[in-house]
């Protein structure tokens, strides 16, 4: 066909033809012409509109000088961490997102290879900007195009990241085009790709908080390193830039995602896309595509404030405090020159400051706990069974808490603490051993009352004094209140040494002694330098002595270590240091203060030994299986609101405590067992699951040395407030007593006896006197008797006589009357005779 065209213009068939081909030829090259000049014309009046765009858009930005952008874009957060002092990461200052920085050098090829190989496959060729995937990416975004293929390449998105926002519009993209070709000439590609790796979100970790930069992810998603990443595992992370929070695996609480196909499937875009650039061998593309990913994702873990609660919570709190005075005297402020509300104006802002330093200046805090010790001290913290009924939170009560705090004692490092109970399982947001205050009870016997009196040759430990009624001399209402021991049956026990008196815990000894030495604030004082906050209302108190005032556990543990310092006292921290940018910019310096003398203080500490093995901690000595010369002091306060057990060691000091947080009588009985049985049990389990982590501390082997200081006069009667007189002449008064009592006992004996001989005599004759009126009546009787008898012997013999009388009577009436009959019949017969003649 070409050819019959060509032949046809060549041969013409006709002059007419090869005129209408000229006319052709002529009219097509010149709209051929115009239409080039057109497009050329209508390219540069778009060029140049462009241009002038473009130009207008950026006509306000200021352009920086290279090192101001160097800076900026090397300027980015980095996370806070935080340390045990034996070492290990506890995690990070509480914050919204997380980046560990890292140079480039320590990061896996992989991650860098599958990066470019996906986000900017011609990054080393490019000057900062590709033309031509601009041009698509302002035509796609101009259309409304659903196809969005990216036009930005990493020294754009680093700009992007770091200097400028991520409003979507032409104005940013200019600005952003511009920028990008200046970084190019401040900085080197690697200096760029180091900056872009530390900066890109990669989504969530398994904790559900935002992370940046590649080794936060490496961390945050596989447990590992940037530097170990393997192929799929980079490809992976690589993949999620592009949408971070659509292809991270984790939800906002750290849980994973149950469909994660998209991001396996972008990782398998990423293997691909490597594979193309012959970054990686045929082999390794199969072996990585194939390989099931999410068995290396994190299970998600427990944020640091969720594992140590009560740790990062006091680490953040004391470090805020820390950074905020670094801050302030790098700005050299001095706020003792200002006025009250400006000085607080100004703290609060230097707070914020330094609450935003340590959320995103990448110190790192060194705390002096040892973990060992610290998570060994959770354990009985964590077990209902060592505590009272209240298992269920109650209203009004509460559950029965505890706070617990060890010390090394030479330096005043926290070892280790409990912040409070774990109810079903779980740590509340209040840390006890760090901010309770409350009253200390008989422990401010050891601090307080004893030391100031051995100190003024007052007392002794053999001083003896009367436990007995007693009423305080001093105070609001003097000789008015009577002073109670927690103990009864006897209420008082009458004389005793100092040393008895404090095994025992005996409430009247103390307050005699302290009202006798009578100097208040001077001895209040001693407290206030060991940190202890003594309000002016109580100072003057002469119920001190039985620990009214209310005080940190902290405290109150440092003070017992003074005693085993021998008199020393060294302020307790927690902070050790705080690291920046590699230099120490905080370094603690221990703050001592001699409170008492080495002899005062070995004399208290002797005589608490006798608390262990004798005294009010004999309950806690039985389970004790961490062995040292201990020493220590109980205490209770009014109403059982309170229960305390501090022990020493040469070593460490352990301070326990147990009560409701809202102040309720503890409960004793029921199973139960006593308030005090249960703090004590927590103070032994707590010292032998330390001991047992970490015995090197407790200086097991070390007894507490007794300085020169001490004499034997010391060990002897030889205060001068002993009430040993009042008790000889006490003695002596009842001895007399005694002996008038025996007197009277003899007389009354004798007396008893006199009157028991003539009660005898009186019984002999009113023996005898019966006697004889029982002869008497005898005799009367028997008397009596004969004379009846003598009478009814006249009687019968008269009776006799009468009955024979009678009977003779009788007979002789009989006989006289036979007589008579008799004669009556003789003239009978003798008539009868007479008439037979």
């Amino acid at each position: 066909m070409l050819q019959k065209i060509q032949d046809l213009w060549n041969n013409p068939t006709s002059m007419k033809t090869r005129r209408y081909a000229n006319v052709i030829y002529d009219v097509s090259w010149n709209v051929l012409l115009l239409t080039i000049i057109s497009v050329v014309l209508i390219g540069f009046l778009g060029a140049g509109i462009g241009v002038g765009y473009f130009a207008s858009l950026v006509k306000d930005m200021p352009t920086p000088a290279y090192k101001t952008m160097t800076s900026q874009i090397n300027t980015y957060t980095s996370t806070s961490n935080i340390y045990f002092g034996s070492g290990e990461r506890i995690g990070n200052y509480t914050t919204d997102e997380v980046r560990v920085p890292i140079p480039m050098e320590k990061v896996s090829p992989f991650v860098v290879d599958a990066l470019l190989a996906t986000e900017d496959v011609e990054f080393y060729e490019h000057d900062g900007v590709v033309p031509k995937a601009t041009l698509r990416a302002i035509l796609q975004e101009a259309t409304g195009s659903e196809d969005r293929t990216g036009g930005s390449t990493l020294t754009q998105q680093l700009i992007k990241n770091q200097m400028l926002t991520n409003e979507v519009s032409f104005e940013r993209k200019a600005k952003e085009i511009l920028l990008a070709l200046r970084l190019e000439k401040a900085m080197d590609k690697d200096e760029i790709l180091n900056a872009y790796l530390n900066v890109v979100s990669f989504g969530r970790n398994s904790m559900g908080r935002n992370i940046s930069g590649i080794e936060a992810a490496a961390n945050g998603v596989f447990n590992t390193s940037a530097e170990k990443l393997t192929l799929p595992q980079a490809a992976f992370l690589a993949g999620i830039p592009k949408n971070p929070f659509f292809y991270t695996p984790y939800y906002q609480g750290g849980v994973i995602k149950e469909d994660v196909s998209g991001a396996v499937n972008r990782m398998k875009t990423v293997l691909n896309r490597m594979y193309v650039a012959g970054k990686i061998t045929q082999e390794e593309y199969d072996a990585a595509y194939n390989y099931d990913i999410t068995q290396d994702f994190m299970k998600t873990q427990s944020k640091p404030r969720d594992k140590y609660p009560y740790v990062v919570q006091w680490a953040e709190e004391e470090s805020l405090s820390i950074v905020r005075d670094y801050l302030l005297e790098q700005d050299k402020v001095d706020i003792n020159e200002l006025s009250t509300d400006d000085r607080n104006e100004v703290l609060s802002t230097y707070a914020r400051r330094a609450h935003n330093a340590l959320r995103q200046g990448g110190y790192n805090i060194n705390l002096t706990l040892d973990k060992g010790i610290y998570e060994a001290m959770q354990k009985p913290a964590k077990n209902d069974g060592n505590f009272g009924p209240n298992n269920v939170k109650d209203p009004e009560k509460g559950p029965e808490q505890t706070a617990a705090i060890m010390l090394e004692n030479k330096t005043g490092k926290i070892l280790g603490f409990v912040g409070g109970r774990y109810v079903n399982g779980k740590a509340d947001d209040f840390n006890r051993a760090y901010k309770m205050e409350r009253q200390i009870g008989s422990t401010a016997k050891s601090i307080l009352v004893y030391p100031n009196a051995i100190e003024k040759g007052l007392v002794t430990p053999e001083t003896v004094v009367i436990d007995e009624e007693y009423k305080y001399k001093n105070g609001a209402n003097p000789n008015t209140k009577v002073i109670q021991n927690y103990y009864d049956n006897p209420p008082y026990r009458g004389p005793m040494t100092v040393r008895e008196a404090l095994k025992i815990s005996s409430n009247v000894p103390a307050v005699k002694i302290y009202e006798e030495d009578g100097s208040f604030i001077r001895n209040t004082e001693k407290l206030i330098q060991m940190g202890i906050d003594v309000p002016d209302e109580v100072r003057s108190a002469p119920s001190m002595a039985l620990g009214v005032n209310s005080v940190k556990l902290r405290d109150l543990a440092s003070a017992y270590a003074m005693l085993a310092n021998m008199g020393e006292h060294v302020d307790p921290y927690i902070v050790d240091s705080i690291e920046y940018n590699g230099e120490v910019i905080y370094k603690h310096k221990a703050k001592k203060t001699r409170i008492y003398e080495e002899r005062t203080a070995y004399l208290v500490v002797d005589m608490l030994r006798d608390v262990y093995t004798s005294g009010t901690a004999t309950y806690a000595k039985s389970f004790l299986k961490a062995p040292g010369d201990w020493i220590g002091k109980t205490g209770t306060t009014q109403k059982f609101r309170d229960s305390y057990l501090v022990g020493s060691t040469p070593g460490v000091t352990l301070a326990v405590w147990t009560g409701y947080d809202v102040e309720h009588e503890l409960f004793v009985g029921g199973g139960y067992g006593s308030y005090y049985q249960r703090t004590q049990g927590m103070w032994a389990q707590l010292a032998n699951n330390a001991y047992s982590s970490n015995p090197d501390v407790f200086k097991s082997s070390t007894r507490f040395k007794q300085p020169s200081s001490v004499t034997a006069k010391d060990f002897k009667d030889s205060g001068s407030f002993s009430e040993k007189k009042k008790v000889e002449e006490k003695e002596k008064e009842e001895e007399e007593k005694k002996k008038e009592e025996e007197e009277k006992k003899r007389e009354a004996e004798e007396a008893k006896e006199e009157a028991e001989e003539k009660k005898q005599e009186a019984a002999a004759d009113a023996a005898a006197k019966k006697k004889a009126e029982e002869e008497a009546k005898k005799k009367a009787e028997a008397e009596t008797a004969a004379k009846k008898k003598a009478e009814e012997e006249a009687k019968k013999k008269a009776e006799a006589e009468a009955a024979a009388k009678k009977k003779a009577e009788e007979e002789a009436k009989k006989k006289a009357e036979e007589e008579a009959q008799q004669e009556a019949d003789q003239p009978a017969e003798d008539n009868a005779d007479s008439d037979g003649a």
